[in-house]
């Protein structure tokens, strides 16, 4: 229980005794304050002076104040540098967007001429091809490409008895290669020497050549064609007719067969050479020469050399 106070200031026992107890504790409590207050006196008995809020109050506001401005101008600033940057970066952008457009169109335009190239490459490997063609046929109707196929065999000799008249000669391997050629023969080919317009049958003393090559009897004359017809068109030109009738009045072994596959070789690659003119000791010295270059006898020449030389 707690202790009464010895002394109730301004109260009376009664007083004291009836008053509510919440109102005693609060009065109570209020007098101890002015109690501890009056114990931070001054000695003297003074009052503490109190110090004037004002003057620190401005000066917290003021810096307060420079602190907000100078967050607002770096504000500022950054966002001075932040628009900079980004319109720096869009700039960038742009350019490279400009950049990959303009290296778009370029490719287009690369594009396009690859496609006008690669058309007018398969153009020209068509016209290659054709040319290719073209040449490979020449060279083979020319004598210089070899050529396969079914055709004929003219074989013919010597006379046994061996007279100057049962002598093959150079004129009638040309006769009987005209007359192959007007029969329709595609390649003909004596002894395995291709024909071309540059060869022509000469005779070098006793001996036949042809492309710069002995022959020797029996002569075979080997010629693509239809296997059907080409003997029989043979036998009816003048150049048919003509052989028939040589071999037969000097006893000339003469024979005509179809062959269902020949291949005659291509003609020497040397005759593809151009010759040029001379000087003019070098024409005369060439002139007994001349002769030989004709590739083969018409059939008139060969004719009349025939009768001419066969009668002598």
């Amino acid at each position: 229980m707690p202790d009464l106070p010895d002394q109730i200031p301004g109260e009376d026992l009664r007083d004291y005794v009836t008053k509510p107890l919440l109102d005693r504790i609060t009065d109570q409590a209020v007098d101890s304050d002015y109690k501890a207050a009056a114990e931070r006196r001054d000695p003297s008995g003074e009052e503490p002076t109190r110090r004037r809020p004002g003057l620190w109050a401005m000066v917290v506001v003021g810096l307060f104040a420079l602190l907000a401005t100078t967050a607002a101008v770096q504000t500022s600033r950054n966002e001075d540098v932040r628009q900079t940057s980004r319109q720096v970066l869009v700039d960038r952008i742009e350019q490279r967007q400009e950049s990959v457009a303009g290296l778009h169109r370029e490719i287009s335009e690369l594009s396009e001429d690859t496609q006008r190239r690669e058309a007018t490459l398969n153009a020209l490997g068509q016209r290659a091809e054709a040319a290719s063609a073209a040449a490979a046929a020449t060279a083979e109707r020319t004598g210089f490409a070899p050529v396969t196929g079914s055709g004929i065999r003219i074989t013919i000799d010597n006379a046994a008895d061996g007279s100057e008249g049962g002598t093959v000669r150079d004129y009638d391997l040309a006769v009987i290669v005209n007359g192959l050629w007007q029969a329709g023969a595609t390649a003909v080919a004596v002894d395995g020497q291709r024909v071309t317009p540059r060869s022509g049958v000469i005779t070098s003393g006793a001996t036949l050549r042809m492309n710069d090559v002995s022959l020797s009897p029996p002569y075979e004359v080997s010629a693509i064609g239809d296997t059907r017809t080409l003997a029989a068109r043979f036998a009816e030109t003048v150049s048919g007719a003509m052989i028939h009738t040589t071999t037969q009045d000097y006893g000339m072994p003469y024979q005509v067969e179809n062959i269902e596959r020949l291949t005659l070789p291509a003609a020497p690659s040397d005759l593809l050479e151009l010759t040029h003119l001379g000087t003019e000791s070098e024409d005369k010295g060439s002139k007994g020469s001349k002769g030989s270059a004709k590739p083969t006898n018409t059939d008139e020449d060969s004719e009349q050399n025939s009768e001419g030389d066969r009668e002598e």
